[in-house]
């Protein structure tokens, strides 16, 4: 017993020894944190604010839900992407010019939606809910579009360097200022209003702390990171041409793959019933706990791919790839295994009796939640190796291959044809994903580990 408890701390230690699982545990860990403050922060608005501040606040977050939907600048899978390329390249003048990108996309979008907002927000409101104050909230909260891209591009960085303890404390640090202050309105106003206000106190606190995180991290790789004064004077000279590209076939690449969850909803909404259409909802909400188990691999390899690939290093980009797959496949199983068999008994304790037919399609979105799991990774893979029109093929080619048959499932079980119809989506796409990117990989290290041994 001694000796297995010994071999089993050897494991662990050489396991912990890999800078890759530990940060990846350091990512983990702030997720959960990340969730219970999400939680608290979700509680206290709505027991705070009541049943009708609550909803206009809702229906403003709605609106501006919908306005974003026309944002197809992709910033945040993009801008993580070329940044941590070029930080592993050590191009300092490329970094200051893909954040400089970042701040002019981010400093466009806010000003294209606050002029949209401003003059038009109330009257649609009015016309959509009966009530122009939704509009009105909307007008005090689109300025925050001013200031949380600063914080996202300082988690960024902070990414990029592999400083991943520090971005996950200042990423819960933020949230939970935004919930103190939440908190806050709450008990001293008790509106939608004073929720919002402080809403874009918290994005203004938040950027002004950013600037002072990304100045000392640059103090601690300055011979890597720019300055801001660099940023700043690269914000009036770089051109976008050469970025907005890539960013616009991500925002495609993430609108497409969006359809395979909203198609089968709007089918069993046309040809079931709409508590068939709330039955797959919900089934999609719950497989949303068991897929957290996976945030920190995916934060991680967001940025670990990319740096392999900004060095030119296949070989290691290959074997890690490998190594992280190792792990992921047998993981997605076992997760999506486990809460697949539990959700008849979990089901009706969490959500109530009423929502137990939603069970068999939650089992059969464990196939769904699986695949996920295991393709998530390959995402920075083809963003690296700038496929992009070759998975856009992907995504249109397996919308519509799965389409006749999507309709026939629906129209036959339901919600657990909905499922069935995601399930299939999900498995074509990401097969030839898999079948597009994963030969690419090959060739490059095979090219290079025989340029090496020539030389």
């Amino acid at each position: 017993m001694t000796a297995l408890f010994q071999r089993v701390r050897e494991w662990l230690r050489r396991l912990l020894g890999i800078k890759f699982v530990r940060d990846t545990l350091a990512l983990q860990t702030g997720t959960l944190i990340s969730v219970v403050v999400g939680v608290a922060s979700s509680i206290i608005l709505v027991r705070g604010l009541g049943g009708y501040q609550y909803g206009l606040y809702s229906l403003m977050l709605t609106m501006y839900g919908l306005l974003m939907t026309l944002n197809l600048t992709g910033l945040g899978p993009s801008a993580t992407t070329q940044i941590s390329e070029a930080v592993a390249a050590e191009d300092r003048d490329e970094t200051a010019r893909v954040m400089a990108f970042f701040i002019q996309m981010s400093l466009g979008v806010a000003v294209i939606a606050t002029a949209l907002t401003l003059p038009f927000a109330p009257g649609v409101a009015a016309r959509s809910y009966d009530e122009a104050s939704i509009g009105v909230l909307m007008q005090i909260y689109i300025f925050t579009l001013f200031f949380t891209p600063v914080h996202n591009l300082a988690l960024t960085m902070l990414k990029s360097v592999r400083s991943m303890q520090a971005y996950t404390v200042f990423n819960n640090l933020t949230a939970i200022i935004d919930a103190a202050l939440i908190l806050a309105a709450i008990l001293i106003d008790g509106t939608a209003r004073g929720v919002v206000i402080v809403r874009l106190v918290s994005a203004i606190l938040g950027a002004i702390l950013s600037l002072g995180v990304y100045a000392r991290l640059q103090r601690r790789f300055s011979e890597t990171l720019p300055t801001l004064g660099e940023v700043a004077r690269a914000v009036r000279t770089t051109s976008p041409r050469p970025y907005w590209r890539f960013g616009f076939q991500l925002a495609l690449d993430k609108n497409i793959s969006q359809l395979y969850t909203l198609l089968p909803l709007q089918m069993l909404g046309m040809w079931a019933t709409p508590q068939a259409a709330g039955y797959l909802r919900m089934a999609l909400s719950a497989l949303e706990r068991p897929a957290l188990f996976f945030s920190g691999i995916l934060i991680n390899m967001s940025v670990q791919v990319p740096a392999d690939y900004g060095r030119r290093d296949y070989a290691r980009l290959r074997a890690n790839f490998v190594r992280v797959l190792k792990w992921i496949v047998p993981l997605s199983v076992a997760v999506f295994g486990t809460f697949s068999l539990v959700a008849p008994l979990l089901v009706p304790i969490v959500y109530g009796e009423e929502y137990r037919p939603a069970v068999p399609a939650i089992i059969v979105l464990g196939v769904y939640g699986t695949v996920t799991g295991i393709g998530g990774i390959f995402g920075p893979l083809y963003r690296s190796l700038r496929i992009m029109r070759s998975i856009l093929a992907v995504k249109v080619i397996s919308l519509l291959v799965v389409a006749l048959p999507s309709i026939a499932l629906v129209r036959a079980w339901d919600a657990v044809g909905g499922a069935w119809s995601i399930n299939l989506y999900y498995i074509v796409s990401i097969a030839l994903t898999i079948f597009v990117t994963w030969p690419r990989v090959i060739r490059l290290a095979e090219t290079q580990a025989t340029a090496v041994a020539e030389s």
